[in-house]
């Protein structure tokens, strides 16, 4: 039996683990290799097929770019493949695996206990497929997923049962290392509730540090006498990945310093080179005015639900810089608060999956506990035969002295979810049904008419897209899937087909389709294309257990 449950915080570039101790105190655990508290999110392939993750990978990834995956939360649900070893293909849902797998081990060594129940996190824009490919990458690493949860509320919940002493409207101003959120939510007596969500997936603090590198290369050029471009000449590899080091360095030390300082060298040409804080800042600035745009946004869209911020919470490695905290005071007269940034969202984590263990350790009315075929006790619903893992809850974790597993933590929709007809105009259009910031779980329903008379099937299209509009133009990239529905013989136009959604907070959307007089239905739930199937998921398992790369 674990003594512990834990919360994952599986990030763009650092990865962090946390557990409740017997006190109720979350607590982040430490990488063993390091002494840091986070674990660099790269894994790397050697000539063996031995599969290595974390510091190590990410000081030689650029000697060997070809077995080395850093940024691989970017692709998680968008791309069957994201990198190939030795000629075979490795999805991005398994390479987060190795991750996972990593800070489990490492978390179970120093606790003395298997890593098993956990919360992972997710960024607030996630949908359903990058939420599905989050959860099965946890499966393959060996780990009972209770729950996925949006980093912005995770680190709600640390921030709120950890500090906040009364109800206040707060927004979350998170900047990661590849990605950016921002979510408005309402702490009060026993529950967070998210308002609205915000965020872009290819704003981080990787784009700073490439500014930096620019800007560092610039001056080796000008001081070196370096006729050429460090960027595109041939065999630069080793220069890049110094590169990448100190910009990185070079960063961290602007962000306590007016200036930074480092030797570059490159085919011979020394160099000293200094950036001073004010010429990064300038640099940025175009990078910083995208955030202040999203946050806006946020604000003017809580503001439409009579939610008025009263604190801004920073969170993330990348508010550590004196701009965005100078930028937050300047733009928005409040005064924020850097909070935790690198270790927050892991120990909300870790507190959330207190409440789901406790939870889900439940056995419902229409469930029976059993065993399974690998030791696990389970739950089987006796209506549907589906089963569950049970947590196993130890001695270990204890609940925070001022929450309770009653505590409610309300999400919103991050998408809208609707359905392709055609609309007064005589065009076909998008009509959402669930849209963007309804609470989850969501369940809506609309009637839509045949359009022809005889039809035989009505093909039911479902579209996810960021925006809250009533409808828009079709947009094909936007298709999530479609279910058909057999009608029968002599169906007139305009025939009623009543169509429901049911959206719940693990991000799976399902749709029932009723042709209203005959009673005819269909029913779908939506997985897309990039969610790994089931054997696919125990081809990785085999793989990710002996961390060793399968041959060919």
């Amino acid at each position: 039996m674990s003594k512990y449950v834990y919360g994952i915080d599986l990030g763009t570039t650092y990865s962090c683990i946390a557990y409740q101790d017997e006190d109720g105190r979350p607590t982040v655990i430490k990488n063993m290799d390091t002494n840091a508290d986070t674990t660099p999110s790269v894994v790397q392939w050697g000539e063996d097929g031995t599969v290595i993750v974390g510091q190590e990978a990410k000081d030689t990834g650029v000697l060997e770019p070809d077995r080395t995956i850093a940024f691989v939360k970017q692709l998680m649900g968008k791309s069957p493949v994201a990198i190939t070893i030795d000629g075979k293909d490795i999805s991005p849902t398994e390479v987060s695996s190795y991750i996972l797998r990593e800070l489990a081990k490492q978390a179970g060594a120093q606790m003395d206990d298997e890593v098993k129940d956990v919360v992972i996190t997710c960024p607030a824009y996630f949908g359903e497929a990058e939420r599905t490919a989050t959860k099965q990458a946890g499966e393959i690493a060996g780990l009972n997923v209770l729950s996925i949860i949006e980093e912005p509320t995770a680190a709600a919940i640390c921030y709120g049962v950890t500090r906040a002493d009364e109800d206040k409207n707060v927004l979350i101003y998170d900047l990661g290392g590849g990605t950016f959120d921002i979510t408005v939510m309402k702490i009060t007596n026993g529950e967070i509730r998210v308002v609205t969500t915000e965020g872009d997936h290819d704003l981080g603090g990787k784009q700073w540090d490439n500014a930096l590198s620019s800007i560092l290369v610039d001056k080796f050029t000008a001081e070196s006498g370096y006729d050429g471009d460090p960027f595109t000449a041939e065999n630069n590899e080793e220069f890049l990945q110094d590169l990448a080091i100190k910009a990185e360095r070079a960063k961290q030390a602007l962000s306590n310093k007016a200036s930074a300082k480092t030797m570059l060298e490159f085919e011979g040409e020394r160099a000293r080179v200094e950036v001073t804080r004010e010429e990064f800042d300038a640099a940025t600035k175009d990078l910083l005015d995208s955030t202040v745009t999203l946050t806006k946004k946020a604000l003017e869209d809580a503001k439409k639900e009579g939610v008025n911020v009263d604190e801004i919470l920073l969170v993330g490695g990348s508010t550590k810089m004196p701009q965005v905290q100078e930028m937050i005071k300047d733009t928005f007269n409040i005064e924020p608060k850097n909070f935790e940034p690198d270790e927050a969202v892991a120990k909300g984590a870790a507190i959330y999956a207190i409440i789901q263990a406790t939870k889900q350790s439940e056995v419902k009315e229409t469930e029976v506990k059993e065993q399974d075929e690998s030791g696990n006790e389970v739950a089987r619903d006796t209506t549907t035969g589906e089963t569950r893992i049970l947590p196993t809850i130890g001695g270990g974790s204890a609940m925070p002295t001022n929450i309770t597993a009653a505590t409610k933590v309300i999400s919103v929709s991050t998408k809208s979810f609707g359905i392709k007809a055609f609309g007064g105009d005589g065009q076909e259009h998008i009509f959402n049904l669930i849209k963007k910031n309804d609470e989850l779980p969501a369940h809506a329903e609309q009637s839509f008419g045949t359009h022809e008379d005889n039809q035989t099937t009505a093909m039911i299209e479902l579209f996810e897209s960021p925006e809250k509009a009533d409808s828009y133009d079709v947009d094909s990239d936007l298709k999530l899937g479609d279910a058909e529905l057999t009608l029968p013989a002599n169906t007139p136009a305009n025939s009623e087909i009543q169509i429901s959604l049911d959206l719940q907070e693990d991000g799976t959307i399902s749709l029932h389709a009723k042709k209203v007089d005959t009673g005819e239905v269909v029913d779908a739930v939506f997985k897309s294309e990039n969610v790994m199937s089931k054997e696919e998921i125990e081809e990785a398992k085999a793989r990710v257990s002996t961390g060793l790369q399968m041959q060919m």
